[in-house]
């Protein structure tokens, strides 16, 4: 058996060297390419989760908006009928003031009667005297 060429050996253990380093360099990759998926993988399921969270909650907005729509929509419907009961109360309140300003005037109408009558009853009474005056004593 020949001897192994020396070169062939160097060039053989140089070889062997280099594919232990490539060996290394890759297992070193691996590891750093698998901690960064890793990492990129935790992030995505925190993103998930909040995304979830973020959902749950759009959806109870949703249900409180639509509590809220359905309250304003009520809360119309009774300024609207409010508004309505307002102007008739308004107009009930206008029609009673002209009433009381006709009853006040036909009091002082009245007040003034009074006065001419008893006036008129004092001239009266006073004539009726005139007249007893005037007759014989019985």
């Amino acid at each position: 058996m020949p001897a192994a060429d020396p070169i062939v050996t160097a060039l053989t253990l140089m070889e062997e060297r280099l594919a232990a380093r490539i060996d290394d360099r890759f297992r070193d990759l691996q590891l750093d390419l698998d901690g960064r998926f890793d990492a990129v993988h935790q992030r995505l399921d925190r993103l998930e989760q909040e995304y979830e969270m973020l959902k749950a909650g759009m959806g109870r907005l949703e249900a409180d908006v639509g509590v809220l729509k359905t309250d304003v929509a009520t809360l119309k419907l009774t300024v609207e009928r409010l508004e309505r009961e307002i102007a008739s109360l308004r107009a009930a309140i206008e029609s009673l003031e002209v009433q009381l300003e006709r009853d006040r005037s036909d009091r002082q109408d009245l007040r003034e009667q009074v006065l001419d009558l008893r006036r008129r009853l004092g001239e009266l009474d006073d004539r009726v005297q005139g007249i007893e005056a005037r007759l014989p004593p019985e």
